[in-house]
Parts: structure tokens; sequence; C-alpha cells
């Protein structure tokens, strides 16, 4: 022990599709810890009262249950800047400060970690981006060249490739691509054979050539620019 206070929440944010949810479940199985997932819409009730004490619940349970990963995904749908104009409602008003109330805590959260995702880190509440509370900001991008390699790499093996399937210029052709696009190219590749020959043979390098051209990339250039901005205003609240 350093006398090092670990973090007690992490914001992961980045684009759609990127693996935020598989980050969080991976940090709860290396460390051991028990997983709670809660969707940020389930929370939200129409009964005054509800989503708050639906978010006490949650915190019950994993101090109970401690040591415990708690995962908030989307995030955005129940803690947007408090007055943002959607909420007439004032709901997701009430469940921030319940969020802050459970984060600040006079029951303090020993073995809890809380970790939230979220397509749109912009209109996240700021008060919750405040050192004590989501204090670890952490992009999660687009895969770069190596990392759609490995993903490539994950999902073609067991699909039978022809020898002029190269994972390299796969790699190298799906810029933009997030591993959720990845994954739908090899689905529609091994579909497309299978579609032109039913028995089990080769998928081609033309498979994935035609695969490409249904299946586009979810990311404009524009739309990877805009996170790329949006992470280095956060980098300036982040204490990393």
């Amino acid at each position: 022990d350093m006398g090092i206070e670990p973090p007690k929440g992490i914001l992961l944010y980045g684009p759609p599709g990127t693996g935020k949810t598989l980050l969080a479940k991976a940090v709860a199985t290396e460390s051991g810890a028990n997983f709670i997932t809660v969707r940020g819409p389930e929370v939200l009730s129409k009964w005054v009262g509800e989503s708050e004490k639906a978010v006490r619940k949650i915190f019950e349970r994993a101090r109970e249950v401690a040591p415990t990963v708690v995962f908030f995904d989307e995030i955005d749908s129940i803690a947007p800047a408090r007055g943002f104009k959607s909420d007439t409602s004032g709901v997701t008003d009430r469940i921030v400060n319940q969020l802050l109330t459970e984060l600040d805590g006079i029951i303090p959260l020993s073995n809890v970690v809380v970790i939230a995702a979220t397509n749109r880190p912009d209109i996240i509440d700021p008060a919750l981006l405040r050192p004590g509370r989501f204090d670890r900001l952490i992009y999660v991008p687009p895969p770069d060249l190596e990392s759609r390699k490995q993903i490539f790499k994950i999902h073609l093996k067991k699909v039978p490739l022809a020898n002029d399937v190269s994972i390299e210029k796969l790699a190298s052709m799906t810029e933009g691509y997030t591993g959720a696009d990845i994954a739908a190219v090899v689905r529609e590749a091994v579909m497309i054979k299978l579609r032109e020959k039913l028995e089990v043979s080769p998928v081609e390098f033309k498979h994935f050539e035609l695969a490409l051209k249904k299946v586009p990339p979810s990311l404009s250039r524009d739309v990877i620019m805009m996170y790329e901005r949006i992470s280095n205003q956060l980098k300036k609240i982040s204490l990393q």
C-alpha cells in the first residue's frame, strides 16, 4: 500500500462500437470483482423518486457484495448536464444529484469502483467529472492498424481462408471501422461465400472486397476528429 487512493470512478468515452463495454467487463474479470451492469435508460422511471431509488439500490448492492465493479452503460442518458433542455420532468437532474451523493457518500465506497461508458461525453454533467468522482477519463478510440489486425484474427479464427486472403491487407483497408464493423464484415464475407456455394470451402479475398462494399465504416473522418477534439478538451479536466 503506497497510500494512493484508487480512482472511485472511471469514464470510458469514444465512438459507438469501440469496445467500451468489453473493456469494463475485462477489468472486472481480471480483478476478480463482482460485476453489476446498469444500462442507463433502464434506470429512468416516469414515477417521481423511483429513478433515484434505483440508483441508491445499485450502490447498496455493490457495497454488500464488494469487491464490485459497477458499470453504467450509456450514462449520458441518465446524467446529462443539469437543466439539460430535453429533461422536462427533472428526473435526470435528480439522478445526477443521487449519483453525486453516492460518489461523495457519507457511506464510503470501499472496494467499489464505478465505470461508466458514453458516446456523448460532451453532454455529461460537469460536476461528475471533478476529482473524487469520475477522476479518470479514458478515451477509447477506433482501433488502429495493429488493433484491426488483432480483431480480424479473432473473428477469422474458425473461418477457412483461401491463400489470397491477407489479414494485413484487410486491416489496411478498414480505417474508420470499429471492432463491431469488422465483425460484421467477416460475417458478410462468410455469407457471400455460402450463398455462392453451400459447401464449406475457403473464403476468398474477393468475398471480403464485396463485404466491404456492403458494410461501410461507422465512423467518418469528421466524427473521429470530433472525438479527438473532445478528448483534448477533457484531458484538461482529467488528472491524467
